[in-house]
């Protein structure tokens, strides 16, 4: 069971009205002075990591997250401005040739594509 306390919600409700993924220290910039420290942002991002809540990406040595959905799909990150975009993922008959060709039973995969979005590429 997910326990959310107010700390966490409030977090969960930054990662639920962003559009772009965010790291600790954009999450941290965004709350009102005083609401909580740079620590319990980790500590609650860690916790929802952990409970699949959010996903991670690296890029240019940080770490980003955004909000896991149900529905699987990959993404295509901007490297400028951080949009993302869903990608539908087309992957459901390789796996199953992986799975059948080396007795794998795979339960998850990523694939996130990077590069500029059509507004980056205009600057």
């Amino acid at each position: 069971m997910i326990k959310l306390t107010p700390q966490r919600q409030i977090i969960y409700n930054i990662f639920k009205q962003s559009k772009t993924p965010l790291s600790a220290e954009m999450i941290y910039n965004l709350l009102e002075p005083n609401t909580m420290n740079l620590s319990t942002v980790y500590r609650s991002i860690d916790y929802f990591f952990e409970n699949d809540l959010i996903l991670k990406f690296h890029f240019n040595h940080k770490s980003y997250y955004f909000l896991n959905t149900e529905q699987h799909h990959h993404y295509f990150i901007c490297t400028n401005c951080l949009k993302m975009n869903s990608v539908d993922c087309h992957l459901s008959k390789t796996i199953t040739k992986l799975e059948n060709e080396h007795n794998l039973l795979i339960t998850n995969h990523e694939m996130t594509f990077y590069g500029l979005c059509s507004n980056c590429q205009k600057h």
